[in-house]
């Protein structure tokens, strides 16, 4: 071979990885774009972005006890119910914590308490036929960061932001040989919606009723396992809650969430779940009409929920 082959040769090899990489970050930058645009339609997202850049290091110590507590022991006994409001802000449309809300957690235990709750949802979720596909890998500490993001949600400490000012600015690598770094709630999700597990027609697609349906029963599953009596006012505000914050990923889903937290109060609705191997046929490729006709018509009709009159 030719010097002058050698060099056409190497040039062409040059430019072709240059070509690579210039695909690769045109790639990198849509995804980055999707992203983007997902934080921008979600007025919570934005809010914690905004507060993560004002907030300083400082731990609030009347909640330093709860946050970093080896264990808790929940009541014995469930705690009188009474009625928390959501407290909205940003022209009514970001959830704002309050002494209330506060309580709650409190009331079940704190962090501890929730970890082992989303740990349970996790460990169910890990083994969904619907959910898996969702999630890129079991080795991420999922579980985590979901109970310090409530926990800052209803209480208003820092400790989901810390979480995050902890975490790897490593990329991970989705469907299509995408990547992105998770480092908040948009970003994970939409590395959720990219998922390599997910069919090639899938990668990309937001998450739909059916699915959010399958999300918030499992969730609400490990609610009761782990929450059980102890704290029904805590029940009542939690599922509200997740009423408001589903909303952004799937605007009929709030309707639905009652219905979703009555769903594991019945054994034979998780057997049957088990026994039809983890997949919930019920509510799977059903039209809004057809998931409507399954829930109460009150609830169907109600506008206003999760919020106050």
């Amino acid at each position: 071979m030719t010097p002058q082959n050698n060099r056409a040769m190497a040039k062409s090899a040059t430019a072709q990885g240059r070509a690579a990489s210039i695909t690769a970050a045109s790639r990198d930058a849509s995804l980055l774009d999707h992203e983007k645009e997902f934080r921008a339609s979600d007025d919570d997202a934005l809010f914690e972005q905004n507060l993560n850049s004002s907030n300083n290091s400082e731990e609030d110590p009347n909640l330093s006890a709860d946050v970093t507590a080896k264990s808790t022991t929940m009541n014995e006994l469930a705690t009188p119910y009474h009625y928390v409001p959501l407290e909205m802000g940003g022209n009514g449309r970001t959830h704002k914590s309050t002494v209330a809300s506060t309580a709650l957690i409190q009331e079940i235990g704190g962090l501890p308490t929730l970890e082992r709750m989303t740990t349970h949802f996790y460990n169910n979720a890990f083994l969904d036929s619907t959910l898996d596909n969702f999630i890129r890998s079991h080795g991420d500490p999922h579980a985590k960061r979901f109970s310090r993001w409530i926990h800052q949600k209803l209480t208003g400490s820092s400790v989901w932001d810390e979480e995050r000012a902890s975490r790897s600015a490593r990329p991970v690598t989705v469907a299509s040989g995408h990547t992105i770094v998770v480092h908040d709630r948009s970003s994970a999700h939409v590395a959720a919606w990219h998922s390599p597990k997910r069919p090639d027609h899938e990668v990309g697609r937001h998450f739909k009723l059916d699915e959010c349906r399958v999300w918030m029963r499992l969730h609400f599953w490990a609610m009761r396992v782990i929450v059980g009596d102890s704290s029904p006012s805590f029940t009542d505000y939690y599922i509200r809650f997740i009423g408001h914050f589903i909303s952004v990923y799937e605007g009929t889903a709030p309707t639905f969430a009652r219905d979703s937290a009555r769903w594991s109060a019945d054994q034979k609705n998780t057997q049957e779940y088990i026994d039809n191997g983890r997949t919930m046929n019920d509510v799977l490729g059903l039209s809004l009409g057809q998931a409507l006709s399954q829930i109460p018509q009150d609830e169907a009709d109600d506008t206003c929920w999760p919020y106050e009159m």
